[in-house]
C-alpha cells in the first residue's frame, strides 16, 4: 500500500508544480526595469561670457599688443527632462558571452494635439543613466519650432541592453544593440512653452555652460556633460528581486518569489509524508 501512496503523492507534486509554472504570467521570469518617473521643464541656462584681456609682445617691434575676447550673451534656453534613476549596477550577463548590461533611457515627444502613432520621431534613444540620483537630458529649444503657449508631450522608457560588436579577424565590421529587458512607456508629461525658469541648484550640477567635450546625446543638443565634482556620490545597487518584492514596486517579481516559497513548502510537506 505504501508504494501506491508514494506514487499518488509524487503524481500530485508533479501536477501541482506544472500548474504553478503555467500560472506564472508571461514576462515574470524576465528581468525588466521599472517604468521611469520623470519631470520636464523649460529652463533658461543662458549665460554671459566675461570679457578677457591679455597682451602680447610684437616679435618684430617689441610693442605691447592688447587683445580681448568674450563679452557676449549666450542664449541657451532648453527643455530639461529629469529622470529618477532606479537601483541598478552594470553587470555581466552570463547568457550573452559576459557582455556588460547597462541601464539606458529612450525619450520621445510629440505635439500635444497629435497621436503617438502619427507623431514625428523627436527625442533621444540610448541615453545611459548617470551614477547618481537622477539623469538629466537637455534639448535646445530650437529642436522644436514651438510658439509661445504651445504644448509638447513627453514619455520615457527604461531599457537594459548592451552593444554586441562583430569583427572579421581584427577588423571591426559593425555593432548591434541587444535589449535584455525593457519597461513600457511612462505616463505622459505635458510641457507648455512660456517664460523659462532659472536653473535650480539641483539642476545646475548636470550642466556645463562651456564644456570642452562634444555633445553627449544628440546633434540637436547643446554641449553638455555632468560635473563629476558636483554629482552625488550615491551608487545604485544591482537589480535584486527582493528589492521589488519588499518595496511592492514590481508585482511580477513578487509573484515569482511567492510562487517559489509555496513550491518549497509543498515539497517539504510531501517529503515529510513520504518518510512516514
Amino acid at each position: 500500500m505504501k508504494p501506491q501512496k508514494n506514487f499518488v503523492l509524487l503524481t500530485i507534486l508533479i501536477l501541482s508544480l506544472s500548474a504553478m509554472l503555467m500560472a506564472i504570467p508571461s514576462g515574470v521570469l524576465a528581468a525588466n526595469p521599472s517604468t521611469p518617473e520623470f519631470s520636464v521643464a523649460y529652463v533658461d541656462h543662458s549665460y554671459d561670457v566675461p570679457i578677457t584681456h591679455w597682451t602680447t609682445t610684437d616679435p618684430y617691434t617689441g610693442a605691447q599688443v592688447t587683445h580681448s575676447s568674450g563679452g557676449e550673451h549666450v542664449d541657451n534656453r532648453t527643455i530639461d527632462v529629469t529622470i529618477k534613476n532606479q537601483p541598478f549596477t552594470p553587470y555581466q550577463d552570463s547568457t550573452t558571452s559576459n557582455q556588460i548590461v547597462n541601464l539606458y533611457y529612450n525619450i520621445r515627444s510629440k505635439g500635444h494635439f497629435e497621436d503617438w502613432s502619427g507623431a514625428s520621431a523627436r527625442g533621444q534613444s540610448r541615453v545611459q543613466a548617470y551614477a547618481s540620483a537622477t539623469t538629466v537630458v537637455s534639448f535646445n529649444i530650437g529642436y522644436w519650432d514651438v510658439p509661445q503657449g504651445g504644448q509638447i508631450d513627453f514619455q520615457v522608457q527604461a531599457v537594459f541592453s548592451y552593444v554586441n560588436s562583430t569583427y572579421s579577424g581584427s577588423c571591426f565590421t559593425g555593432s548591434q544593440t541587444i535589449v535584455v529587458g525593457q519597461s513600457g512607456w511612462s505616463n505622459t508629461q505635458t510641457l507648455t512653452i512660456g517664460d523659462p525658469i532659472p536653473p535650480s541648484p539641483t539642476q545646475e550640477p548636470f550642466w556645463t555652460p562651456n564644456p570642452t567635450v562634444n555633445p553627449t546625446f544628440s546633434p540637436y543638443l547643446p554641449p553638455t556633460s555632468p560635473n563629476p565634482s558636483q554629482i552625488p556620490t550615491e551608487t545604485p545597487t544591482q537589480p535584486n528581486i527582493l528589492t521589488g518584492v519588499f518595496s511592492g514596486s514590481n508585482w511580477e517579481q513578487t509573484a515569482l518569489v511567492v510562487m517559489a516559497v509555496v513550491i518549497a513548502c509543498f515539497v517539504i510537506v510531501v517529503v515529510a509524508l513520504l518518510r512516514k
